[in-house]
């Protein structure tokens, strides 16, 4: 049995065109939820999640090519322009034209169903979340990658937000 591969068409080969939009995902994915995803000198998941909190709210949607925010923030313009580079960059490494580019989102869930947690682990602190990025390009398939981790809402009076290692 033999199967298709649908090979992006301007590109005469190569990788199909949806590893390429996957592996763009996932590289945004891997850096947004890294904890050198620096916001203001604190992590921009924990000051995420306290936009979350603040609106009363379980996710926050984040439109890179719109520089959107749901719920609204002033605070994430750094977040967009570093992520939107981040993005014109990793288009450019896997030949998808940026302006091809039409949905470009990251989904932060702070209330995603449980998962069994190991209490001996260090660094599983705070409230379980999951992220999901999704990039589509025009006339091609779509790339989704999704992570999950821990965190608390921002404390500006809590020294731990700031995690070094």
């Amino acid at each position: 049995m033999v199967r298709a591969c649908l090979i992006d068409p301007l590109k005469g080969g190569g990788m199909p065109a949806k590893k390429r939009l996957t592996n763009i995902a996932n590289g945004l994915c891997g850096s947004f939820i890294s904890r050198n995803n620096d916001l203001d000198g604190h992590w921009a998941i924990g000051k995420l999640r306290s936009l979350a909190d603040q609106h009363r709210q379980t996710t926050v949607v984040l439109d890179l090519l719109t520089s959107s925010a749901q719920p609204s923030s002033a605070q994430c313009s750094d977040v967009f322009e570093r992520y939107c580079r981040l993005l014109a960059t990793l288009a450019e490494r896997s030949r998808i034209p940026f302006a091809d580019i039409h949905v470009a989102r990251i989904v932060l869930d702070f209330a995603p169903p449980p998962w069994p947690r190991a209490s001996y682990y260090k660094l599983q602190w705070g409230d379980q979340f999951k992220v999901a990025v999704t990039i589509e390009a025009n006339g091609r398939a779509v790339g989704i990658a999704h992570d999950a981790g821990y965190c608390r809402p921002h404390d500006v009076a809590k020294k731990e937000n700031l995690l070094i290692f």
